[in-house]
């Protein structure tokens, strides 16, 4: 067996046996029905990346420094932090590893974001943060439409006009969208081989484009919920899905700028 691959193997055993209870937690979470199962197409997109890259990059060793530092992390704060927390500091030392070992990069930042992404996260993403961002998300819509002639309020998750009330509820948080968005940004920072810095910016532009399209489609459906127009009762549905092409689209454009970007610094 060729020395590279003896100290992958090797790698790839430490991984299994240091992070077993990870693992177990993983799979009993995705079977439960406790959260949503899209974290396996994350985890397939990563292997894609982080395969498809092994015979075109040389080993970098510093990554495997700093696998072993998130491993040891991970070891120490096992009994004192929620095994959400143990799971992602157990998929940041893999994917330092798997970058070092495939990719010839102490990181790709594009396979962490979706190996983070593969974790069953939207369940608790909707606990910790579904509130706080529907109440943003209320509060930008009503400034947005008292703009646009309509003098409304909003009152904690509510938007309230002309004495009806409409519900920013929990769907209209916008995670599963959040999730989506940046599925799509870390599948692109990975095909254009994005370093950490405009993998981060990419990011950040992401989930702005996200929060901009949950408040449109949050205050187009703030018409047809306050009666002021009619709508069949697929229009809600619809709404998002075309909200969210926008918002693809924004995130792609946004990458292509960033490319363009880096390719008139290579050319300097």
């Amino acid at each position: 067996m060729p020395k590279k691959s003896l100290t992958i193997l090797l790698f790839a055993t430490s991984q299994l046996a240091a992070f077993w209870p990870v693992w177990v937690w993983y799979v009993e979470r995705m079977s439960d029905g406790s959260d949503e199962p899209w974290g396996v197409v994350a985890l397939i997109t990563a292997a894609f990346f982080i395969f498809s890259a092994q015979k075109r990059e040389q080993f970098n060793p510093r990554a495997l420094l700093f696998s072993a530092v998130f491993a040891a992390l991970y070891t120490l704060s096992f009994d004192s932090v929620p095994m959400l927390l143990s799971a992602v500091l157990a998929v940041t030392a893999l994917a330092f590893g798997a970058s070092g070992f495939f990719m010839g990069r102490t990181i790709n930042g594009g396979v962490l974001g979706l190996l983070i992404l593969s974790l069953p996260i939207i369940a608790s993403l909707q606990f910790y943060l579904g509130y706080p961002v529907r109440l943003l998300t209320a509060a930008v819509s009503a400034t947005m439409l008292s703009g646009l002639g309509y003098s409304v309020d909003s009152q904690g998750t509510l938007l309230v006009w002309a004495g009806e009330l409409v519900s920013v509820d929990a769907p209209c948080s916008g995670i599963k969208m959040l999730w989506t968005g940046m599925y799509l940004n870390f599948t692109i920072a990975c095909i254009n081989r994005l370093g950490v810095r405009n993998t981060w910016l990419s990011y950040v532009a992401a989930a702005g484009c996200v929060f901009t399209g949950n408040v449109i489609r949050a205050s187009v459906l703030f018409f047809p919920e306050a009666g002021i127009i009619s709508a069949p009762g697929w229009f809600h549905s619809s709404a998002g899905l075309v909200v969210f092409a926008f918002v693809a689209a924004a995130i792609l454009k946004f990458h292509r700028l960033i490319h363009r970007a880096e390719g008139r610094l290579c050319a300097v």
